[in-house]
Formats: C-alpha cells, sequence, structure tokens
C-alpha cells in the first residue's frame, strides 16, 4: 500500500456533510429534544420540504423532499427545524478549523464541503490511513457524519465523493477506474449538456473523455472544457486557502431559551471544544476568555475567565467557567451564548514556571490551583511575588496578580552571599569608639561592594558589608555614601 501512495504526486481529500444542515442545528437543542424525530425544511419548488432527517425520523418513514405535511402525517411528533444557512457556515468554518490541524491546504466549498491537500502528510501521521481514520474519529467527535472522495485533483476527489467515509487510500489505477466509471449526471453542467450526453450515448466520464478534444470543444461551453482540462490536470484549480480568524468569536442560540445554569453547560462545552480546536490549528494557548449570556428581553451579562498561565484544555476551561458561574447572577432566560477571546501565546516552551525547580507538571498543577481560586474569590484575592526591576534590595520585589509576567533584568551586580530575608526596615548601626554596634558589637568580614540604584539619587548609593558578632552570627550592612550613616539590611540563618 506504501508504494501505491507514493505513486499518486498530488493527494486531495474532498470532505462531504450530508447532514450539515441538520447537525449544525442540534447544539441550540436540549438533551431530550435531541432524541426525538428531527427534520431541517426548505423552500423547494415553493414548497417546504424535508432536507434531511435524524435517524429516529428515518424509523418513521420520514425522507428527503417529502412535503412538511406528509412528513407530519407520518410522524405527529416530529420536531421540525427550518434550515439556517449561517449556522451550516459557521459549523463549516469549525470543521476548516479541525481539518487545519491535519493539513495547512484546506478549501471551503461553499458551505457543502471542504477540499483537503494532504499530499506529503503521511510522515506525520505514519501513512495517509491513520491520517484517515483520526480524521474520522475528529470529525464524529464533533458530532458531525463525514463522507469523502480521494483523487488526484479537487474535482476528482469531489466526483468520487462515496456514500461513506473511506479510511483507506486507494492505489493510483483503483482512482483511475473509479473516475472513468463515474456517471455524467455528477459532473456539475447545465441541463442542455446533460440532454447532449444522452443524446450521443455518452454515460460516464470514460465516454466524454474518449473523444477527440476539439469534438468536444466544438460541442460543448468552456465550463465543461474547464472541468475536463482540470480532471486531466492540465489546468490549475484556483481558490483562496482557508486561514484562521486572528480572533476568536463564536456563539450558540436557543431561541427557546435557558432557565438554569445547568443548561448552559452543553452550548458552552461546545463553545469550548470549538476554541481549543481554533487554538490547536494555530498552535497557541490563550491566557483569557470572556462569556456573554444574551437575554431576549433585558440586559446581557458578562463573565471572563483569566489565567494565570495559559491554556488549550477544554475540560479545565469548563471547569473554571462552571466555578465563575456559580456566582454570576443571571437574566430569567439566555437565548444566546457567546465565547470570545483574542489573548494568545505561542504553544508554551520554558513559559513562567511557578515550581522552583522546574517541575513542569507540578507547576501546571499550581497554575490550576491559581485558576480555580481566581474562579471561585475572584482575581482580587489573590496575589504572588514577583521581581521587581530595581537595584535597591528592598524594591527588588513586589505582589501582583498570578500570572502577571513581569519582565526584568536579574540583579547580578553584587556578587557576594545576600541573605533570604531582609528587615522590614533598615535598622540604623551605632558607632562605639570606631565600633560597629548593633545590640552587640560587629565585625567587618567582607566588602565594600557597591550598589547603586538610581544614579542621580545619591542616598541610594551604598557600599555593602558581611559583618558577624562574637557568636559567629552574620549580618547584612550598609554605609550609604552620602551620609556615611551605617544600617543592618539583613540577617543570614
Amino acid at each position: 500500500m506504501a508504494k501505491n501512495n507514493r505513486q499518486i504526486k498530488d493527494i486531495w481529500l474532498y470532505l462531504y456533510f450530508p447532514l450539515l444542515p441538520l447537525e449544525a442545528l442540534l447544539p441550540q437543542l436540549s438533551t431530550e429534544q435531541r432524541q426525538k424525530p428531527i427534520a431541517v425544511i426548505d423552500l423547494q419548488k415553493n414548497t417546504q420540504r424535508v432536507l434531511c432527517c435524524n435517524s429516529q425520523a428515518s424509523a418513521w418513514g420520514i425522507e428527503s423532499s417529502l412535503s412538511v405535511s406528509t412528513a407530519l402525517a407520518l410522524c405527529p411528533e416530529l420536531i421540525v427545524l427550518p434550515r439556517q444557512i449561517g449556522s451550516e457556515q459557521d459549523c463549516q468554518q469549525q470543521l476548516a478549523l479541525l481539518s487545519y490541524r491535519f493539513t495547512p491546504l484546506v478549501i471551503v466549498h461553499d458551505y457543502v464541503g471542504l477540499w483537503l491537500d494532504i499530499a506529503g502528510c503521511d510522515q506525520l501521521f505514519k501513512g495517509y490511513n491513520n491520517l484517515l481514520g483520526k480524521l474520522e474519529t475528529q470529525l464524529q467527535h464533533q458530532g458531525i457524519t463525514p463522507v469523502n472522495g480521494i483523487g488526484p485533483n479537487p474535482l476528482a476527489a469531489q466526483l468520487l465523493c462515496q456514500s461513506r467515509f473511506q479510511t483507506e487510500l486507494p492505489s493510483d489505477r483503483e482512482i483511475q477506474h473509479r473516475l472513468t466509471t463515474t456517471a455524467l449526471h455528477q459532473l456539475k453542467t447545465s441541463r442542455k449538456q446533460q440532454q447532449s450526453f444522452k443524446q450521443l450515448g455518452l454515460r460516464t466520464l470514460g465516454d466524454l473523455l474518449a473523444l477527440p478534444r476539439t469534438e468536444l470543444s466544438r460541442r460543448f461551453d468552456g465550463q465543461l472544457m474547464d472541468s475536463i482540462a482540470q480532471l486531466n490536470n492540465e489546468q490549475p484549480f484556483n481558490a483562496p486557502y482557508f486561514k484562521p480568524a486572528n480572533s476568536f468569536r463564536d456563539l450558540i442560540q436557543n431561541p427557546q431559551g435557558l432557565f438554569n445554569k445547568e443548561s448552559l453547560l452543553f452550548p458552552m462545552k461546545i463553545l469550548l471544544q470549538r476554541l481549543c480546536n481554533y487554538l490547536i490549528a494555530r498552535q497557541c494557548h490563550c491566557q483569557e476568555i470572556e462569556w456573554h449570556f444574551e437575554p431576549l428581553i433585558g440586559e446581557s451579562r458578562q463573565m471572563r475567565i483569566q489565567l494565570s498561565g495559559s491554556q488549550n484544555s477544554w475540560a479545565n476551561l469548563l471547569m473554571l467557567s462552571r466555578l465563575q458561574l456559580e456566582q454570576l447572577e443571571l437574566p430569567g432566560s439566555v437565548e444566546q451564548i457567546i465565547l470570545t477571546t483574542d489573548q494568545f501565546v505561542d504553544m508554551p516552551m520554558g513559559m513562567f514556571n511557578l515550581d522552583l525547580f522546574g517541575d513542569s507538571d507540578s507547576a501546571q498543577q499550581s497554575c490550576d490551583l491559581i485558576d480555580s481560586l481566581n474562579a471561585r474569590l475572584g482575581i482580587e484575592a489573590l496575589s504572588q511575588p514577583v521581581l521587581n526591576q530595581d537595584y535597591l534590595p528592598e524594591q527588588a520585589s513586589t505582589l501582583a496578580a498570578p500570572g502577571q509576567h513581569i519582565k526584568t533584568t536579574i540583579n547580578d551586580r553584587l556578587k557576594a552571599p545576600q541573605p533570604v530575608w531582609l528587615l522590614t526596615e533598615p535598622a540604623p548601626v551605632q558607632m562605639r569608639n570606631q565600633q560597629l554596634y548593633w545590640h552587640q558589637p560587629l565585625s567587618i568580614i567582607s566588602g565594600p561592594e557597591r550598589l547603586c540604584g538610581n544614579w542621580w539619587q545619591a542616598e541610594q548609593q551604598r557600599d555593602y558589608y558581611l559583618a558577624c558578632d562574637s557568636r559567629g552570627a552574620r549580618y547584612w550592612l550598609y554605609r550609604e555614601t552620602s551620609s556615611q550613616r551605617w544600617f543592618v539590611h539583613g540577617l543570614f540563618s
């Protein structure tokens, strides 16, 4: 099979989602409603007809093209949903994001399907078959029913779209055979040209491609000739490639309204999963998310989740959102849930670590703990020590909100040992008979070492010394260069 894989120079995958009009609307329904017979209807020839339905509706004999009245006569409890093109387009964008994790070459086909150029992606996934299997699994996890086609160019892949999802890459010989036996009615042409095919006795693509090109150009229009050129790889397929947006914004609507916090969790979970697909596609993490809960009538409510580190785990984000949601006063009914963020960082590499020994697992646990406390108590209730860019030791650290990363240049001018703990205020040292005295006589061991903070302020120019008493206890002293006064600044253990 690997040999066959390499025989295909270009490998295009076409993804088609036959139930997308239905599956795009399911997040708007409650768990109980999703278990009932559901059909999506659309206006066809001035009549509302069934476009697609779920398996529960199919069991009642509901199928596409049935009129709404016939469908309701067959199944009185049928839930009828009007088609929402906007929801389909939003869902398709999410599927494009998911596909972007498998290849950076994704093309959105209206609101019908997706093209993926997967040539050369086999090494990352240890084979094309593994890629196809993982892609199918990811799509199914999103609640999407996919089918696909595989070919040497986008048009061929679309024409070869099967009624199921293929998880094995066909050989080039198999692809060529399937193409030549494809019925001509699958080719997008006018009704007049389809009639011409029948009059000429042409039934398959093989029949059409067997005719001389000059003969075809006399009988058929330029659109068909372009399609033939694309099938033969003689003409490029011109379409813009999909690129993820620079910020994330997504929403789920529920026209019936959600009346309690527990019912909000399922759509919030879906939105967070979509966010994580976006983060993975962009190879980044988020540092903050913001929720908006919109009622039909009244003022909306906002909820911001600030993170001490960064995240791309929907489960962690859902847990934090749930904790903070418990404290939020919501309107009586929520019709729309919106999730937004534009606070991103690259995938963490040597990022801020709370663990002194560099244990990344422990550091992540610390961040998770801080985030949980923030969600319960509010970010104002917590603070953490951080380095401050100042030469004076008493001003070299400060308190900041957890997760606030302050870039500093570590003061390495003092080479001598320094105590971990400083006195709250430097204590004056007396001079008795040319002897330093602080509770008892002190003797200089080493120094001086000059420390100069703001050079224009003379009182902030200090000479630091290491001193000891008669029992061997050590002290950190300094002398101000302007006043020549001595102070104890810190104690060694």
